[in-house]
């Protein structure tokens, strides 16, 4: 019987990509080999787990499994080879579906039981990986090493990525029922391909993959993130991605993600900050302390500063790619009042109040 991959990873057929994967991370936190050593059945709760969002977690699989079950895979093999390829949207309509359900004996549901092992892809391809990092804006001015930890799905080593391994002794064909023969094209029996007529095979489910012909492995890798980098940026490391079939493996690609500052906003090379300015400083001119970076510096402010006025500080803002140089800081400033005064104070105020009055 075909698994109900919705029923392993806990989810309803409507779910979003969002809770599919929000799904699949709980259950392989706790059924991961590493929490549970030695536990052969957390261990293949976990196999069935990652399978799952193997497939639920890509929509073009996804939209084949929901339509054709157990039978998805062959589904893609026979769309590509009616020349639609690999990445083609899988609806036959009326004609070629009807095609297909003589060929393959029927359309699957998912929960089903049928699978033509004749069909299924030979082998494994490599396949990159991305992963996101975080990075304050102090990390990108003086650049960072990070280890990342990540999971993959590599071909399994068992099967060499194929899902079925050969056994010593025959039994019955798992694509014909031991018939030795499949329903054909316009409905007539023809020979089994993966028999070959006899009925019996030694062909079965690799027991390592279970026939998912992959298995989570945990990759762990230091990246240098250099300084000045953007955000968004993506950070090429070489054959870190999943391994295919052939021993090869795909590409681990680093986005960077950068976190708000409470204090500055980027753009680009610069940082933009607002910093407040007593009113009698803005008024008479003075020097003011402005943050950074790299710790506060003194900022000179000229006589009847307006509320804000922005002013610029050379070399203040964030180190550039390939070290050379630095972004400027864009300090705009907020005259600041006040709230409460004493006597004196007042009684100042008072008369600077009577003399513009008197000015105007």
């Amino acid at each position: 019987m075909a698994k109900d991959y919705y029923a392993i990873l806990g989810v309803s057929k409507n779910a979003d990509e969002k809770a599919i994967k929000a799904a699949y991370r709980k259950l392989a936190r706790k059924y991961h080999p590493d929490v549970n050593p030695g536990d052969a059945s957390a261990e293949a709760k976990f196999k069935d787990v990652s399978e799952a969002h193997e497939i639920l977690g890509n929509p073009e699989k996804r939209k084949l499994y929901d339509r054709w079950g157990s039978n998805w895979e062959a589904a893609q093999n026979f769309s590509g080879a009616q020349g639609g390829g690999g990445n083609v949207e899988f609806d036959f309509g009326d004609g070629l579906g009807s095609l297909f359900e003589q060929f393959f004996g029927g359309r699957g549901q998912p929960g089903g039981d049928f699978e033509d092992v004749s069909v299924r892809p030979r082998g494994v391809q490599p396949t990159d990986v991305e992963k996101a990092v975080d990075v304050t804006l102090e990390e990108i001015d003086t650049g960072v090493k990070r280890v990342l930890t990540y999971q993959v799905m590599d071909a399994c080593k068992s099967c060499d990525g194929t899902g079925y391994v050969r056994t010593k002794t025959p039994h019955a064909c798992p694509v014909c029922g031991g018939a030795g023969r499949t329903k054909g094209v316009f409905g007539m029996g023809q020979p089994c391909s993966a028999c070959g007529g006899t009925g019996e095979s030694t062909l079965e489910k690799c027991p390592t993959c279970r026939g998912a012909a992959t298995t989570p492995t945990t990759r762990k890798v230091e990246v240098s993130i250099p300084a000045g980098i953007a955000a968004g940026k993506k950070l090429r490391v070489p054959g870190r991605g999943s391994t295919g079939s052939n021993g090869r493996a795909g590409d681990l690609y680093v986005v960077i993600h950068e976190l708000n500052h409470p204090s500055f906003t980027r753009k680009a090379d610069d940082l933009e900050t607002e910093v407040g300015v007593p009113f009698t400083t803005a008024a008479l001119g003075g020097e003011i302390r402005v943050p950074t970076l790299r710790g506060p510096v003194t900022m000179k402010i000229p006589a009847g500063s307006q509320s804000g006025q922005t002013f610029r500080l050379s070399s203040q803002g964030i180190a550039k790619m390939g070290g050379s140089g630095r972004g400027n800081l864009l300090a705009k400033i907020k005259v600041t009042v006040p709230k409460h005064l004493t006597e004196t104070e007042r009684r100042l105020i008072e008369e600077l109040r009577s003399l513009e009055e008197v000015k105007a």
